[in-house]
């Protein structure tokens, strides 16, 4: 068995003391944490039961079936409105692109 000196003890037993106070502290200092999350958890519990969350309310439409059915009207109608417009522009186009090719052929000659 090896002997220590009362200067090497004393310094070993200064160490392990600062080393139990800082555990201690640190245990102290989780403990209030935990105390905090838990006093904060309940809180939040209290407030959610004093106003509870209710489901989202979906706005009813004020449009009748009458009304969809009109506005579905309307809007079969114009499309086949744009569609005739379509038909005439493309024709257009190509008589137009026929005309262009066929001068081109023209000036080539």
């Amino acid at each position: 068995m090896r002997i220590v000196s009362a200067a090497k003890y004393a310094a070993l037993r200064a160490g392990y003391e600062r080393i139990a106070r800082d555990l201690e502290a640190a245990k102290k200092l989780d403990a209030a944490r935990l105390a905090t999350i838990e006093r904060l958890g309940a809180e939040r519990d209290q407030r959610r039961d004093r106003n509870p969350d209710g489901p989202v309310q979906q706005p009813k439409s004020p449009v009748g079936d009458a009304e969809l059915r009109r506005q579905l009207d309307l809007a079969r109608r114009t499309i086949g409105e744009l569609q005739t417009q379509l038909d005439e522009m493309q024709a257009s186009h190509i008589a137009d692109t026929r005309e262009l090719h066929d001068l081109r052929q023209g000036v080539a000659s």
